[in-house]
């Protein structure tokens, strides 16, 4: 996107801003020049702010705290992008958040009436059963609810992409849901460590060739202000938009646009991260025998903590590893325009050279003397 004096975006609220996506869409406000203020809603105050920018302490699921917000700064457009941690197994939180945090954002929207565009945050997993191949997927299939869906956390998040795009049109809101497609990048403390502590093991499930599309966090930062700027061009059109180029209503997969092996970019990671890796002793463990073995464990867990505790390692965290999941991002490409700026292999690097930074920090935290 190229550098505007308009500010037509205007005053932006982004909620979750103190979080890993909602930062990166900040430092892409910035740079675009788009905006004339930029407020951050989160729970917690991030370590580092941004200067320029106003944050505020405040919870998605509370009226007060959005209704104050929407009132006292009259936001034209906001990036709704919070939502807890997937790994969380938690199911009241995912739909007090998700579901109830989303469903009161849309009502105080209503009630204030400043804003004109929305854009959530949704995800790619939208669609997908997390049990087959997900080969060069479009936005078109439908979303997956309970009992369909058997990821709760993905079933909330449909839950809400649906509740947002139902809301596009209604009281001169105009909505749009950007789904992610496992995002890394600097400040990301979920997939990376993982996937790098993954990699520096040098091991392989199943065939190790299949391919998966991870995207840069600030290709899909990209992305979305790429879609709230289209939001806000066609709130001032008439109808006469074809369909086929809308935006407003819509839901778009944003990736890097080069799907890459599962368990090379695991790798990658942990190479560029330090790790010292002969990718020729790679240890190759069969899927069903793995499977079987973590299945049982997770029964024998279950059993013994009466239902209280979870594995560490369960079937739904290895089944991922071994599947397929590529989309196709024809769609963005055609209606937002939208292009990767940061290959994989910068992207690689920048993530690992952002992970060996935060390992010196622990380790010179790990030095200080207790006063």
């Amino acid at each position: 996107m190229a550098a505007s004096t308009s500010k037509q975006l205007g005053t932006v609220l982004v909620i979750g801003g103190g979080g890993f996506l909602g930062r990166h869409i900040i430092m892409k406000l910035i740079e675009t020049k788009t905006t004339s203020k930029i407020v951050v809603l989160d729970i917690t105050a991030p370590h580092e702010q941004i200067t320029g920018v106003v944050y505020v302490l405040g919870s998605i699921t509370s009226r007060d705290d959005v209704y104050n917000i929407l009132q006292e700064h009259t936001p034209k457009v906001i990036f709704h992008t919070v939502s807890p941690n997937p790994l969380l197994e938690n199911k009241k939180l995912f739909y007090s958040v998700n579901v109830g945090g989303t469903e009161n954002l849309l009502k105080c929207i209503e009630e204030v009436g400043c804003v004109k565009a929305l854009v959530y945050t949704s995800s790619s997993s939208v669609v997908h059963n997390i049990h087959t191949d997900l080969i060069n997927a479009i936005e078109d299939l439908p979303l997956r609810f309970e009992p369909a869906q058997k990821v709760y956390y993905s079933h909330t998040k449909a839950v809400a992409e649906d509740m947002v795009l139902s809301a596009n049109g209604k009281h001169g809101l105009l909505t749009t849901a950007i789904r992610p497609a496992s995002l890394f990048g600097e400040g990301d403390f979920l997939l990376t460590p993982n996937m790098t502590e993954l990699g520096g093991k040098n091991i392989i499930i199943g065939s190790g060739k299949n391919k998966f599309d991870f995207t840069y966090v600030g290709n899909n930062a990209y992305g979305q202000v790429l879609a709230a700027a289209a939001l806000i061009r066609e709130s001032t059109l008439d109808a006469s938009i074809p369909p086929e180029s809308r935006v407003a209503g819509e839901a778009f997969v944003i990736t890097n646009d080069e799907p890459y092996p599962f368990w090379d970019f695991a790798r990658d990671l942990a190479i560029g991260a330090g790790f010292a890796i002969d990718r020729t002793k790679a240890r190759y463990l069969p899927k069903p025998y793995l499977m079987v073995v973590v299945g049982f464990w997770e029964w024998i867990v279950k059993i013994f903590s009466v239902g209280r505790r979870q594995p560490f390692m369960t079937r739904r965290k290895i089944l991922p590893t071994t599947l397929e999941r590529t989309f196709d991002i024809s769609k963005a490409k055609k209606r937002l325009r939208y292009r990767p700026q940061v290959d994989m292999g910068e992207a690689i690097e920048r993530t690992a050279n952002w992970w060996k930074s935060q390992q010196v920090i622990a380790e010179k935290r790990k030095l200080m003397p207790i006063k």
